[in-house]
């Protein structure tokens, strides 16, 4: 009560400062790399195990990273996130945003919103470029990811289902997909601290549209501060010369 973090939620969602880090207690999946998947062992599917006894391949899936006690990344965010559809064209030539968080400092709406950043890389139409639609499992349809590993007839099969047009030509692109946090709230002696923020490379130094204290600088205002600092330390000295020779010369007239 009182505190001065508590005038921080006009701008900084509570979650920013009270959900440190997520995943504290167990793995999340952090990066799935779908153009890994179909290999096997002795012609059959298998997975691979990591330190924190999940899967970090699977022939159905591909490849994986989970991690733990994970620092997430802030954006201005208004409770609202557009997401790329199927029939939405894309560039290849850097990672896809599947979901775009919306929110900026102008926004009165918006607060700085703790997020997992998950990252992928996935299927893509090449001719079209467009995310592409898969057809992973039902039965044993051949043309079914999980039956024939064919990526191929996985993608034409999708794009009949949705009503899209196979360009017959596929690649993989990397992903991005934001998930706001707001689980694991973490005890309150265990809150972000002020330095945690406001210090050179602060956790909000990406965060585009503010002045934090103690992380950014305005070289003019430290120039007039110094200034300022500098006279009046030039005045003291001043001051407490013509206080000296005042008072040596009263000495002198007694």
């Amino acid at each position: 009560e009182g505190h001065k973090a508590n005038a921080h939620t006009d701008r900084v969602a509570c979650q920013t400062c009270h959900i440190p880090y997520f995943a504290r207690m167990l793995p999340t999946k952090m990066y799935w790399d779908w153009s890994t998947a179909g290999e096997k062992k002795d012609g059959k599917p298998y997975a691979d195990h990591g330190p924190f006894g999940k899967h970090t391949y699977n022939t159905k899936k591909g490849s994986f990273i989970w991690e733990k006690n994970v620092e997430p990344s802030y954006f201005w965010f208004n409770g609202s996130l557009d997401y790329v559809l199927l029939s939405d064209p894309i560039d290849p030539s850097q990672p896809v945003e599947l979901n775009h968080v919306v929110g900026n400092s102008k926004d009165n709406r918006s607060r700085i919103y703790p997020f997992k950043v998950h990252r992928g890389k996935q299927p893509y139409d090449v001719g079209n470029n467009t995310m592409a639609a898969l057809h992973l499992f039902s039965g044993k349809e051949p043309t079914a990811y999980w039956g024939a590993y064919d990526w191929d007839k996985a993608i034409a099969a999708g794009a009949e289902f949705t009503g899209l047009t196979y360009s017959g030509k596929y690649g993989f692109v990397e992903t991005r997909y934001h998930f706001p946090i707001t689980h694991m709230v973490a005890p309150k002696d265990q809150a972000l601290s002020c330095e945690e923020c406001h210090s050179l490379n602060g956790r909000l130094a990406d965060v585009a549209g503010i002045y934090m204290p103690g992380m950014h600088r305005i070289p003019g205002l430290d120039i007039v501060g110094w200034i300022v600092v500098l006279g009046s330390l030039v005045a003291v000295i001043i001051h407490g010369f013509l206080r000296y020779v005042h008072k040596r010369n009263g000495n002198r007239g007694r």
